[in-house]
């Protein structure tokens, strides 16, 4: 009981914007966090990145906050809801990577067409479609989904790259792949089609 009355006078003091009480909560409250996010994502890195963009949250709505419990019940309920989130990405990314492993496959790039022409410009259309889809993605998602998906670069080094935490790149990436699901995905089902036709 007494714990709970330290920790709403400091949560007082937070709302009030002072510094050090945002720092002992940080503290107090960071190790739980940790291990609660981590049960989900098992990735430390990814864990801390989610837990710092957590705090800041916390200091925008800081506010907000009138007690311990109310407190403690928003960060467990917002950690939890972007582990999932992040989650769900994770399932959308590798269906594309399943699907673009797809497109590599000896079966797609070993097609025999009558005409040579006809795999020269079926080609570069496919490749029109996909940097058409790429452009139409705003300006960071773009430059994230670039440098992921054509230049093979790692969450990690996008993160340096651009600056943010790799929990913004995760966002932006998603944002990219269900752009790339609506967008690209049917006309590379047709060209597979067309292809298919041509050798029955």
């Amino acid at each position: 009981m007494r714990k709970v009355t330290e920790i709403n006078k400091v949560i007082n003091e937070l709302r009030k914007g002072k510094i050090p009480a945002y720092e002992k909560l940080f503290k107090l409250y960071y190790p739980r966090l940790f291990k609660y996010a981590h049960h989900f994502l098992e990735d430390s890195f990814v864990t801390e990145d989610l837990i710092q963009e957590v705090f800041i949250e916390v200091w925008d709505k800081r506010k907000l906050f009138v007690s311990e419990k109310q407190f403690t019940s928003y960060l467990f309920k917002i950690v939890r809801n972007k582990c999932l989130n992040i989650l769900k990405r994770k399932v959308i990314e590798e269906k594309y990577l399943s699907y673009q492993a797809q497109l590599k496959s000896e079966e797609l790039y070993h097609i025999s067409f009558r005409i040579e022409d006809d795999f020269d410009s079926m080609e570069k259309n496919l490749s029109q479609i996909i940097e058409d889809v790429i452009t139409q993605m705003p300006d960071r998602c773009r430059e994230a989904f670039r440098l992921k998906w054509i230049e093979g670069k790692k969450i990690r080094e996008i993160s340096k790259i651009m600056n943010i935490s790799t929990t913004m790149v995760d966002k932006h990436l998603a944002k990219g792949l269900e752009i790339a699901r609506e967008k690209l995905i049917p006309p590379l089902l047709l060209l597979y089609i067309c292809t298919k036709g041509e050798n029955t």
